[in-house]
């Protein structure tokens, strides 16, 4: 359940949030990302549907977990704050600051080790959103499976899975469903070929998927601009 990258229409830069994990918002200069102070980027992910994705660990931070800011052509777009098994701790839509927190303990967690060594693993629970003075609660159920299939993507061994969740709030129910993969090495999902289907019935497919992977010193590490099919009408 990799997964979840709002798209909203404006960008907002240098957003700094009051408590919880997003103390301080990472720099956009010059088409590069600086993480916060303390924190040390090692991934940069650039995948279709124009995004762009940036990983990095802080050292306040409990072990194992990081931060995936995703970014289009006009700017960031979300940060999220995930762990080993990763399970969506924390997340900011960066267009209009609404957050989702993590209500614990959960009825069934995403566990990433279930997955690897069970090849499916399910997952039941609760997000607390908070849209400035709306405070509601999102519910999430699904799950995930390997499908066997192991492919190479920019030099990076990822495993193919397929996956289907549905959420539910105050706005209705939608589904998402389709492809992703992951990377055991890294303990990450990356988007795949995708199909969310809103309340009203209606499906928007999507395509997410991993193109470049950069480390550090490589070329396109912390890169801010995203790179694949930027002129098409994205949803």
């Amino acid at each position: 359940m990799g997964r979840f990258v709002p798209h909203i229409p404006r960008p907002l830069f240098g957003l700094v949030l009051m408590g919880g994990f997003f103390a301080s918002a990472p720099m956009v200069q010059a088409a590069q990302i600086t993480p916060p102070p303390s924190c040390e980027a090692f991934l940069t992910v650039q995948s279709r549907g124009c995004i762009v994705s940036h990983y990095w660990t802080c050292t306040a931070d409990p072990a194992g977990t990081h931060w995936r800011l995703s970014m289009d052509s006009d700017g960031p777009i979300s940060l999220s704050f995930t762990d080993e098994e990763f399970r969506w701790l924390e997340s900011v839509d960066l267009r209009n600051g609404i957050t989702s927190r993590l209500i614990e303990p959960e009825s069934d967690p995403a566990s990433l080790t279930e997955l690897m060594e069970t090849g499916r693993d399910s997952f039941t629970f609760e997000l607390r959103v908070e849209d400035g003075a709306r405070v509601f609660t999102r519910s999430y159920s699904g799950f995930d499976a390997l499908t066997g299939e192991q492919v190479t993507i920019d030099g990076e061994p990822l495993a193919r899975t397929e996956f289907a969740y549905s959420q539910s709030g105050p706005d209705g129910t939608r589904s998402t469903s389709g492809n992703q993969y992951v990377s055991p090495e890294l303990r990450m999902f990356f988007g795949g070929k995708e199909t969310l289907t809103l309340p009203d019935g209606a499906e928007i497919p999507y395509d997410a998927s991993p193109v470049d992977f950069a480390r550090p010193n490589e070329a396109g590490f912390l890169n801010a601009l995203p790179l694949y099919d930027c002129g098409d009408v994205l949803s």
